[in-house]
């Protein structure tokens, strides 16, 4: 009776904490949205290495669209988890995980598009795998760093046929929502006004808006720069640890 007890007040505890957390920070940013006279910027909770029933309390409290940076760790979560969640891969994509990402239904989006081959893998599996579901919004990740150790395109052709692709007719179950940046770690934890791996990916939008009358949406800007982003034109901020706390290693994460 004891142990029942604590664990359900330990289970309350958390809910408190978690949602006292959320709310906060969505206060924050909806807050410096409005100052910056804008009404278009999201609120992505990134919840990757925290437990399926830190997402679950937040889905009672009304949420339904939740990021996600590791493919096993995404598909176990989805399968436990209420199926409107709408899922955001924001992580590294490999090109033999695409299948496997396929497979889940309610995914919604994949922000992490940084090659031809993985956009028609994705398309690929998708088709075959469930071929009557919404089309997974795709971004294309670019290094606007330009950093060795990152993930995303820099190369004007490889982003072109990317979004060549994305706009086609072949791409029968994915389609193009956006650009996604990571900024550096130096640029986004400076005091500085703009942030210039943003205003690069600014500029992409608008080599790619004038080049194929699209006019894209903007993911970028996290904890530590998300005003910066807001400032810079984002529609789309990514926050997990002011949310959700401090992350545990991978080997000591569980679902």
């Amino acid at each position: 009776m004891l142990s029942w007890i604590s664990k359900r007040a330990m289970s309350e505890l958390r809910k408190n904490e978690l949602l006292s957390s959320y709310e906060a920070v969505k206060a924050t940013v909806d807050s410096y949205v409005k100052g910056c006279g804008r009404n278009d910027v999201s609120l992505l909770p990134v919840s990757k290495l925290k437990p399926a029933s830190d997402i679950q309390l937040l889905y009672d409290h009304g949420l339904r669209s939740f990021g996600e940076n590791y493919v096993q760790e995404l598909i176990s979560k989805a399968e436990i988890l209420p199926k409107d969640i709408r899922w955001h891969f924001i992580g590294g994509l490999q090109t033999n995980k695409c299948k496997d990402l396929a497979k889940v239904e309610n995914l919604y989006a994949v922000e992490t598009i940084d090659s031809l081959k993985k956009a028609k893998k994705l398309n690929e599996a998708r088709a075959k795998l469930h071929p009557q579901a919404n089309k997974i919004l795709c971004n294309v990740q670019i290094n606007t760093s330009e950093e060795a150790q990152k993930s995303g395109l820099s190369d004007e052709k490889e982003i072109f046929e990317v979004v060549q692709f994305m706009l086609s007719d072949e791409a029968t179950n994915i389609e193009l929502g956006g650009l996604m940046t990571i900024g550096s770690w130096d640029v986004s934890h400076s005091e500085t006004e703009e942030n210039h791996d943003f205003a690069v990916l600014c500029q992409w939008k608008k080599k790619i808006d004038d080049k194929f009358s699209t006019d894209l949406k903007l993911s970028m800007g996290m904890s530590s720069d998300f005003k910066q982003a807001i400032n810079q034109g984002t529609s789309q901020v990514r926050i997990g640890t002011d949310i959700f706390g401090t992350r545990p290693s991978r080997a000591e994460a569980s679902i």
